[in-house]
């Protein structure tokens, strides 16, 4: 065996066509590594001193693509297969540097599981030069690699297929083999809890294989039912609450995009406060820095773990619950531990139902309803097209006089999202950024964002004006998810630490909860301990283990039992079941279809002025010209930006006037034609309001005079 492998590696030697291949493998790899890593550095200099820097972490890196080219010797057009496998690890470097570039966390494998929602975000994050220029290069480079596919000669030899498939065996076990000495020596770990440092220290190609491989809870060694029956043991002789003193409030969440308190920034100087709402109810509410998982995005883990008490740390490298097992299984959260004390659960976000998936999340996480920003009428968008918090008062408010029953709502905002602006788009900002900036376009992103979070502070004051004037006991607990994409570094904070934004626990009552800095799983188990509410495992298990040795081991031996193991916990069955979600807060219908009055046309459609046929004289008496009385107007209620008509199943182009009125432009509208509006997040349907039969008086009218 030992001499069949010197010679076959001596063949290679001496063989040209053979050489040029190993020749050309190595050098891609070598090349490849160090040019990913340049792009995943965001330098030239670190890029190309990669090698000498981190020599261990070059390796793996050089080890992997290596393996991935290895493949080419299973092929006749080996030239083309390596050259179009360095492309997609180029491809997959430019990707993360992009990304990067737009929200800091860098690009994993679980960002491949959010292109089901990229109609909600890529215009926010590309301009329209961007995104033509991403097309073109794309189109370009997949024409480049077909060519090469075409044109590149074919290997000549004979393949001795057995002898390359070790070869490509081999390198995959050395490939294996160093990343184990990594695992053993330290030198790398296959947990990521801050992906940006993981990046930094193990370098793109590791880290995102891990991410494409590592999914889920990994099962603990002293996973059994012994194991877990003794955490329930302890958890039933432990009483961490005072059942007599039990109070059920509205409890309202409210879980700020990007939004932090910047005076913590050292240098950024502003010509006034940008948040001094929060920050008075920070001296005056129980509050305390909250340790999140990522800078500028990340909000659907945020909530997961705010939701669930679930440690992130225990899933996948940048992992998304939603996109994993949230897709299929149900999990113990506050929603469903809460409506076994008689709340009705709500969710509010005012962006799109479809983005994270959670129009079917959310069923598993215990709530009755999820009102998305489909079944909201905004008043006002950012110019980057997000729509502002202000539309999130109304929404609560009428969610929390919709029932009877205590109410629990996780409130999600939207305004703080980046990407922001490198030039001047704000006519008059309050808030001026006077110092503390590198460059211009720094400058005008910090302008926009400080300005946006005022907005938003602004919108906190409104909604605890509007909590105050109602007649129940409420909790509002709020934070921000994460901090912006601003390429803020730990040096420029005061409190030295990217992933810790703040949090306040605001109340119409006296909650008597003293300040505690928290990690993000931990929030709600605190607020319902206070609260009396001790229902749940994972919530009681906070309560009652956190200064527990073995809290954190201990945490995810449940987490994996609960959601990937047998369940001992439950007895070996899932006690909770999928909610029947109702989407929106009031069901829209439709109670009346007629022609449309021109004045109504003329707010859809200015230009109809302009037509000849209609005079001054039309408009002054709300008359339509024979041209224009093809406009109906749907009436009804509950519409909004969103509605969209269906006569007989088809859909019509529709115009939304206001939340009672739709215009739709039909040539001829039949009696007994059945209307029904549909809301929808953009090609996706999410609702059907009850149908409605048009009846048409002058049919009717020639119906009789034909009889």
């Amino acid at each position: 065996m030992k001499g069949k492998l010197k010679n076959y590696f001596f063949d290679i030697i001496e063989t040209r066509s053979k050489k040029m291949t190993a020749v050309a493998l190595f050098l891609s790899a070598f090349f490849s590594n160090i040019i990913v890593e340049i792009f995943n550095s965001r330098s030239v200099v670190k890029g190309a001193i990669y090698l000498f820097r981190d020599p261990f972490s070059f390796l793996i890196n050089f080890s992997i693509i290596l393996f991935t080219l290895s493949f080419c010797l299973l092929l006749k057009r080996r030239l083309a297969y390596i050259l179009t496998v360095t492309t997609v690890w180029l491809g997959l470097g430019v990707t993360n540097f992009v990304i990067t570039s737009k929200r800091v966390t860098p690009f994993s494998a679980t960002d491949l599981k959010l292109l089901d929602s990229i109609d909600d975000i890529i215009g926010k994050y590309l301009n329209s030069f961007e995104l033509v220029l991403i097309i073109i290069s794309v189109v370009a480079v997949a024409a480049i690699v077909v060519i090469i596919w075409i044109k590149f000669p074919k290997y000549a030899d004979k393949i001795k297929l057995g002898k390359n498939i070790l070869f490509v065996a081999i390198t995959g076990i050395v490939m294996a083999i160093i990343i184990k000495i990594g695992f053993v020596s330290g030198a790398v770990s296959q947990k990521f809890p801050n992906m940006t440092i993981a990046y930094e220290d193990y370098g793109f190609p590791y880290c995102f294989v891990c991410s494409l491989l590592y999914k889920g809870v990994e099962e603990p060694s002293e996973y059994s039912e012994a194991a877990v029956d003794e955490v329930m043991s302890y958890l039933d002789n432990m009483s961490t609450v005072n059942e007599d003193k039990l109070k059920t409030p509205n409890i309202v969440f409210l879980q700020l995009e990007s939004f932090f308190d910047v005076s913590k920034m050292k240098d950024l100087e502003l010509s006034s406060d940008a948040t001094p709402i929060f920050n008075q109810l920070k001296d005056k509410y129980p509050s305390g820095y909250l340790t999140v998982n990522n800078v500028g995005y990340g909000t659907a883990n945020t909530e997961f773990e705010i939701m669930t008490g679930l440690n992130l740390d225990n899933f996948g490298p940048g992992e998304f619950p939603y996109k994993t097992i949230l897709k299929t299984k149900t999990c113990e959260s506050t929603a469903y531990i809460l409506k076994e004390y008689g709340y009705t659960t709500h969710a509010i976000h005012n962006n799109t139902a479809t983005f994270y998936g959670r129009r079917n999340v959310f069923k598993k996480l215990g709530y009755d309803s999820f009102t998305s920003v489909e079944y909201m009428n905004p008043k006002s968008y950012t110019v980057t097209d997000w729509v502002k918090d202000d539309v999130l008062t109304e929404e609560i408010m009428k969610v929390l006089t919709s029932t009877e029953e205590h109410d629990y709502i996780y409130t999600i905002s939207v305004q703080g999202h980046g990407d922001y602006p490198k030039e001047s788009v704000l006519e008059n900002p309050v808030i001026k950024v006077t110092d503390g900036y590198d460059s211009q376009e720094e400058m005008y992103m910090w302008e926009y964002y400080v300005n946006m979070i005022y907005e938003m502070d602004v919108f906190v004051g409104e909604l605890i004006k509007e909590l105050e004037k109602f007649d129940e006991e409420t909790v509002l607990v709020m934070y921000g998810d994460h901090l912006p994409s601003l390429n803020i570094k730990e040096k420029n904070l005061e409190n030295g630490d990217l992933y810790e934004t703040e949090y306040i626990v605001w109340s119409n009552f006296d909650l008597d909860m003293p300040d505690k800095d928290l990690e993000t799983y931990q929030l709600s188990s605190r607020v319902l301990q206070y609260l009396n509410i001790d229902g749940g495992l994972i919530n009681k298990y906070h309560q009652a283990c956190k200064n527990k040795d073995d809290y954190l081991s201990k945490l995810h031996l449940l987490t994996y039992d609960i959601l990937y193991g047998n369940m001992y916990a439950y007895d070996g069955i899932n006690p909770y079941v999928e909610i029947d979600m109702k989407l929106g807060t009031y069901d829209a219908y439709v109670d009346n279809v007629r022609p449309a009055t021109l004045t109504e046309v003329l707010t859809v459609k200015p230009d109809f002025e302009e037509i000849d046929n209609n005079t001054e004289d039309d408009v002054a008496d709300n008359t339509l010209t024979e041209e224009l009385k093809s406009w109906y107007a749907v009436e009804g209620n509950y519409f909004t930006e969103c509605s969209h008509v269906f006569i007989n199943g088809s859909e019509y182009e529709t115009y939304f006037v206001d939340e009672k009125t739709l215009l739709i432009d039909v040539d001829e509208l039949e009696s007994l034609s059945v209307i029904t509006v549909s809301q929808k997040s953009n090609s996706t349907i999410l609702t059907t309001s009850e149908p409605f039969t048009y009846f048409s008086v002058d049919d009717i009218s020639e119906e009789t005079e034909t009889e």
